[in-house]
């Protein structure tokens, strides 16, 4: 567990990178967790949905350096970034990764404790039941995406249009997404830790995400920096003619590039073992 900073990228995504399809493609098929049968999540006399299991198998033990924090509707541009962020030689975990094995799960779990009848494909449920399931599984997710903020050293988010709402009072900052709210939350939060670099091993990928339909809006948690898009972009353009495995003190050497063009504190400095 080392998270240690907490970034947001403003105006994100304008314009495209310039990394190709296929890179892309590749890099959501080794993200891609094949799915359990829903009886191996189920536990106990009275089959109930075991936690821990289930954040086993949509979260296998990783830990990244990265995690992105986005916008459902920005996902082709976010793609583009892990990878570009992975040639840098980092490892990077996309917060959506996990949203259609989440999906398919929840459908699972209502289909089974929730159904009215026992027409198959009839989706006549029980209102109550439905809103406890649901209630659980998000839980669940919600869970397991602190575990994985807790376990990278920064967490970025990257703010585009796409997850904003109509700003009602001033100039104060709104987002549609409840799970993006969630991580900026979490990451405002969580205690900082100092770099003790655990063994690396890559989870990356992508699956299909539902886009938020507009229940409610939350003002948005202040992150700890702020860089404008451009910025990462001339940061990550800098170290272009270093190899995906240069490291610096045991951590990537483009990190700490990047952390140089924030105004930190003595005590992150400190953490990062800045002398």
């Amino acid at each position: 567990m080392l998270m240690l900073l907490d970034l947001t990228i403003r105006n994100f995504a304008v314009p495209p990178m310039d990394v190709d399809a296929a890179a892309v493609a590749a890099f959501e098929r080794r993200g891609k967790q094949p799915l359990v049968d829903l009886g191996a999540y189920l536990q106990g006399e009275d089959n109930l949905l075991d936690a821990d299991t289930v954040q086993q198998q949509l979260f296998p033990t990783v830990h990244a350096d990265v995690f992105l924090s986005h916008a459902s509707g920005d996902r082709q541009q976010v793609m583009q970034l892990a990878v570009a962020l992975e040639r840098l030689g980092l490892t990077v975990f996309v917060d959506s990764c996990v949203w259609g094995n989440v999906y398919a799960l929840l459908q699972e779990v209502d289909d089974r404790f929730s159904a009215r009848g026992s027409a198959p494909g009839a989706y006549h449920y029980h209102y109550h039941r439905v809103t406890r399931t649901t209630a659980s599984v998000y839980m669940i997710l919600n869970a397991a995406l602190q575990r994985m903020i807790d376990g990278c050293e920064l967490f970025l988010y990257l703010e585009t249009d796409a997850v904003r709402v109509a700003d009602y009072v001033g100039d104060t900052r709104y987002i549609g997404s409840p799970w993006v709210f969630a991580e900026l939350m979490f990451a405002r939060h969580v205690a900082r830790r100092g770099r003790v670099r655990p063994s690396l091993e890559a989870f990356k990928g992508h699956a299909p995400v539902q886009t938020f339909d507009g229940v409610a809006r939350f003002r948005t948690p202040a992150s700890s920096h702020a860089l404008e898009w451009d910025v990462l972009l001339r940061a990550m353009a800098d170290m272009s003619n270093f190899p995906p495995s240069a490291y610096w003190q045991d951590a990537p050497v483009f990190l700490d590039h990047l952390y140089r063009k924030l105004p930190l504190s003595d005590a992150e400095k400190a953490l990062l073992g800045w002398r």
